[in-house]
């Protein structure tokens, strides 16, 4: 490893710690510590339960949608084998760095699935322009129902940005992936044998191969349709959250909440979002009414109810089954050339 790799790598990591401190920062200074733990202590704890079991819900849907846009390719997969390799990658992600876990889930689990790492990396990027389109709907329908509330300048133009370049995103995959991948195999094949750009070239074909295939008319219908719900279902955890710390809350205002929280999560921080998702839900539940020990502990409650479901489920999945990791080791062995 280079230095200037390992230069950039400390850089991200530091990045991320400046961003969850100011963060934290700029929410202590805004509430009282005292009037927060009272909150909390006063929230009404059968709220959870159902909170939880919406987030479950929403949960086994992505898991689903993943497994659809992997079927598309032809891979054989079903829904139960996605399920730990899925979970999985969101506990990683809720304790590594700089969403590690969707790297594992593109590059080490695929092996133990019999799914080429091509195929997988094309599905987590079909999954998260999806995620991103779906969550700015639900943005803007809480918005459309709500409003009164004023959103920040800063919060409503990052969102049309990012609904602007994700439609454009979604759109030259589903027009061109095609013929771009036919383009880029032809390319390939040109090349003299075990040239290295030969390799590059067909790796990116099979990235656009992927697209191509889970871009189709019916498949990417379905997985908006899928998406839709999984965010409702996402959107019930911070629905009974809100009316757990006392908030009139309603479906719309769930919704509304419950996307600024979630597109925070593309901000660089630390392991699990500390920070910025806190300071989003505080910004949200301040939007729609709610006082700033309601929208403190909510920030606290609504993180905890996110990240320690997510994480125990994800690390019973890889607890149960050990050869996601030990297939990867074994096919990484085997690629080493004997002399």
């Amino acid at each position: 490893m280079t230095e200037s790799k390992k230069s950039g790598g400390w850089l991200k990591h530091a990045a991320g710690a400046f961003i969850t401190v100011a963060c934290v920062v700029v929410i202590a200074r805004q509430v009282k510590l005292d009037e927060v733990l009272a909150a909390i202590r006063h929230f009404d704890w059968p709220y959870l339960v159902f909170g939880v079991a919406f987030l479950a819900f929403g949960y086994s849907l992505r898991v689903l949608r993943w497994s659809l846009l992997l079927g598309a390719t032809g891979a054989p997969v079903r829904f139960g084998n996605c399920l730990a390799p899925f979970l999985g990658s969101i506990a990683l992600n809720n304790v590594l760095p700089l969403r590690l876990g969707d790297l594992v889930r593109a590059f080490v689990f695929p092996a133990a699935m019999g799914v080429p790492k091509t195929t997988a990396t094309s599905s987590l990027v079909m999954e998260r322009l999806i995620d991103l389109m779906t969550l700015l709907c639900c943005l803007a329908i809480g918005l459309f129902a709500i409003r009164t509330a004023q959103v920040p300048a800063m919060i409503s133009e990052s969102a049309l940005t990012l609904a602007v370049l994700g439609g454009l995103a979604l759109v030259l995959t589903f027009l061109f992936s095609g013929a771009l991948a036919r383009a880029l195999e032809k390319a390939a094949a040109g090349q003299p044998a075990g040239k290295r750009l030969a390799g590059v070239l067909a790796t990116v074909a099979g990235l656009l191969r992927g697209f191509e295939a889970m871009s189709r008319l019916r498949v990417l219908v379905s997985a908006l349709l899928i998406s839709m719900l999984v965010w409702v279902g996402e959107s019930g955890l911070f629905y009974f959250m809100m009316r757990g710390c006392g908030l009139d809350a309603s479906p719309p205002m769930a919704l509304l909440v419950m996307a600024i929280a979630t597109l925070s999560t593309l901000v660089p921080s630390s392991p699990g979002y500390v920070g910025p998702f806190h300071l989003a839900a505080f910004t949200a539940i301040s939007l729609v009414g709610g006082s700033a020990a309601q929208a403190g502990s909510f920030a606290v409650l609504c993180h905890l109810a996110l990240w320690l479901p997510t994480t125990l489920a994800g690390a019973i999945a890889i607890l149960f089954r050990p050869e996601l990791f030990r297939v990867a080791r074994g096919a990484k062995r085997s690629e080493v050339p004997i002399n």
